[in-house]
């Protein structure tokens, strides 16, 4: 009855409708930060019926993202471009490291610009057109054999979810560049975004929280799913991070955050109203949800940082900021 009524209204009066959709919409993030702040359980919805329901009701939103010959040279071709934009980047002959660089097709590009870019990866599927590029087989997180200071430019474009410690990642990016050099890290979707799982072969939102990982993981068995140009049977890894544990990444090493873009979609957040026992209980914000991307360009200052770890948190401070410390304590 109530969709009747929702029809009729779109039919008759479509500016009217309009207004209510966008009154609902600014409405929606207050509902959904109420539900988040409950302290009740999370409860997941394992059920067949619902899962199937979900499907159907949720046709594909995102673009594809291809991996064929053109798809991987165009990806390439846009981000070196933007890259290219940046002021400071557009000199020819910097020294480039592309981290997860994947099919290597950014850095073919941005070697085709003038600069001299090498290439790491956990594992080595790069187009032949890249092939030329050096490249080193590593995981970042636990040390690359570079020398340090040797990179003017240091960029990593949707790998940093997938990174099991992206602290230790991003430690291992400052010693290998230069100082005033740049940091440029470009990644989605994070993973408590609508589809921050990676698993495609779910067409509707949020499916981390609204089912089990032992319940996904048996779809996923069963439906496989198109990633990386091919079809896999089981998931990426992802870090599971939380925007506001990145934002607190970037501002530490004694690194200037020179920008800082985040992509917000806030279309699915309806499914939080509908099932609210799926994400209440997990000290979720509405930014966790809506955050789907992160761009962010660092420079490496001259600063030296001295690094502690307190309860598993990492303290930042600063040479300067010590020397400060040491002379209020002598005042006294």
């Amino acid at each position: 009855m109530i969709q009747k009524v929702k029809e009729c209204f779109k039919a008759w009066l479509p500016k009217g409708y309009s207004r209510y959709l966008e009154w609902k919409k600014k409405r929606l993030p207050g509902k959904v930060a109420h539900i988040l702040a409950s302290r009740e359980p999370p409860r997941y919805c394992d059920d067949d019926t619902i899962f199937d329901q979900l499907q159907k009701e949720y046709p594909q939103w995102w673009p594809d993202y291809r991996f064929d010959p053109y798809g991987v040279w165009s990806r390439g071709a846009r981000r070196s471009v933007d890259l290219m934009k940046i002021p400071e980047l557009q000199n020819e002959g910097l020294s480039v490291l592309d981290l997860g660089c994947g099919d290597g097709m950014t850095a073919y590009c941005l070697g085709a610009y003038g600069h001299q870019p090498v290439l790491i990866d956990i594992d080595d599927w790069r187009d032949h057109r890249a092939k030329n590029i050096p490249f080193i087989r590593g995981d970042i997180c636990k040390g690359i054999p570079v020398n340090s200071d040797r990179f003017d430019l240091v960029v990593s474009f949707n790998t940093f979810e997938h990174l099991m410690d992206p602290y230790e990642a991003l430690r291992e990016l400052v010693r290998v560049c230069k100082d005033g050099g740049h940091i440029y890290v470009d990644f989605d979707p994070l993973y408590c975004s609508p589809l921050g799982l990676h698993a495609y072969c779910f067409t509707f939102p949020y499916p981390q929280f609204l089912f089990s990982s032992k319940f996904l993981e048996e779809k996923v068995r069963k439906l496989g799913v198109y990633d990386l140009g091919r079809k896999n049977f089981s998931l990426q890894p992802t870090n599971q991070w939380r925007f506001a544990q990145y934002k607190e990444l970037w501002s530490g090493f004694g690194l200037e955050v020179v920008s800082m873009e985040n992509e917000r979609d806030y279309r699915h957040l309806k499914i939080v109203e509908k099932f609210p026992e799926a994400f209440s209980g997990r000290q979720l914000a509405v930014d966790d949800l809506v955050i789907t991307r992160i761009a962010v360009l660092l420079r490496k200052t001259h600063v030296e940082v001295n690094i502690s770890v307190d309860q598993g948190r990492p303290i930042l401070e600063s040479n300067a900021e010590l020397g400060r410390e040491q002379e209020s304590l002598r005042d006294l």
